[in-house]
């Protein structure tokens, strides 16, 4: 796990009561001959030991449409709105007027005038390609570190060290229940149509194998959890203040 608030929440008013928390509570329940442990690590570490091949296994990951060779994933466990852009209220303005709305996120990205954030270890599914072919190795583009990536990411907007970054719209809902901050949220056109599929991802050894076929048999009753749909209506039915 890592903190990564409302998927994984490790301290404050909601410690322990994100959606991610309350689905591996919800496992444990389902599972409850295989002996489990948490461990916290950073994202970019956590990414690290999946490609090294070590028995650990990621609760909340994006299910990739092609299989990735440092990681085997689970049948679907929830789905999550689409990405969308986080920015300040002038700038939503702009972007809107120049690339629509929802925006066209190639045409604001081919111009390379704005500042961008992502997380270290955090990928976007279908947009991380256009990140990475105009973005990457630029001087528009900030990778965020450390145990508050996601906050310290949303504060750097706020702050206007950069200009918008990308993630869910629970991420905003959240931060503006804990610290209301003056950013909104708007749908990106590449995948406004789209849901996220989140899913569990181990290393792609006989350990991580064995893990998802338990994993796999226990998605059914997990979905089905009492507590795990109401952290899901919790974070993900939230709407824009």
């Amino acid at each position: 796990m890592n903190n990564a608030p409302p998927f994984h929440i490790t301290d404050g008013y909601y410690a322990n009561q994100g959606v991610c928390d309350v689905m591996i509570d919800a496992f444990q329940r389902a599972l409850p001959d295989v002996e489990q442990s948490i461990e916290y690590y950073p994202q970019g570490r956590i990414a690290a030991h999946i490609r090294q091949g070590e028995d650990l296994c990621f609760p909340c990951m994006i299910r990739n449409v092609r299989p990735a060779d440092i990681v085997t994933y689970s049948d679907l466990v929830l789905e999550y709105p689409a990405h969308g852009i986080i920015t300040r209220p002038e700038l939503a303005k702009e972007f809107t007027k120049q690339f629509g709305n929802p925006v066209d996120l190639v045409e604001l990205l081919k111009q390379r005038n704005y500042r961008f954030a992502q997380p270290m270890g955090r990928r976007y599914g279908d947009l991380q390609p256009y990140i990475e072919r105009f973005l990457l190795n630029t001087e528009h583009f900030s990778e965020v570190s450390g145990k508050d990536a996601n906050a310290n990411m949303l504060a750097m907007v706020n702050a206007r060290r950069v200009d918008f970054v990308i993630d869910y719209p629970m991420l905003l809902n959240y931060h503006n229940q804990v610290l209301p901050i003056d950013l909104v949220f708007i749908p990106i056109l590449q995948n406004q149509a789209t849901h996220v599929e989140g899913a569990v991802g181990c290393p792609p050894t006989a350990w991580g194998n064995r893990a998802i076929e338990l994993i796999n048999q226990a998605i059914p009753q997990v979905r089905q959890d009492e507590a795990f749909q109401a952290a899901k209506d919790r974070w993900l039915l939230l709407q824009n203040p």
